[in-house]
């Protein structure tokens, strides 16, 4: 079930409209009907984590793993690093198109990934910052 699949069955379970939510939310109905019609995503956050608590749920439900870590990656890093974040997940796109990899040692690459990312970043930050 996609994003927008989930926020729609969420929504009518709970006897919400469109208008509702997005006043529970703090954002359009507009930006809610996109939500479900066209699969778009929150940009931010506080945007799922309002959600969950709307729907009563945790917030992992509505965020893949990749989701998160280009929201981990703004929140930290700022739009810069969530660019790079979605950089680094396309280009491993192609390292899984042969489906070649079983579930458990994809995750356990993207976890060696995720982590060889924050190091770099943590590196880049620590040393960026000194006068030449």
């Amino acid at each position: 079930m996609g994003f927008g699949e989930k926020i729609k069955a969420l929504r009518e379970k709970k006897g919400l409209t469109q208008r509702e939510l997005a006043q529970l939310i703090g954002t359009s109905s507009k930006t809610v009907s996109n939500y479900e019609s066209k699969d778009l995503r929150p940009r931010k956050m506080e945007v799922y984590e309002k959600m969950a608590e709307v729907f009563q749920v945790n917030v992992n439900y509505l965020l893949t793993q990749e989701e998160y870590f280009i929201m981990d990656s703004a929140r930290q890093f700022s739009q810069g690093g969530a660019r790079d974040a979605r950089d680094l997940l396309d280009s491993m796109t192609g390292l899984f198109a042969g489906g070649e990899l079983p579930e458990e040692d994809k995750d356990a690459l993207f976890q060696a990934i995720q982590e060889a990312y924050w190091q770099s970043k943590i590196e880049n930050k620590k040393y960026g910052n000194r006068k030449k």
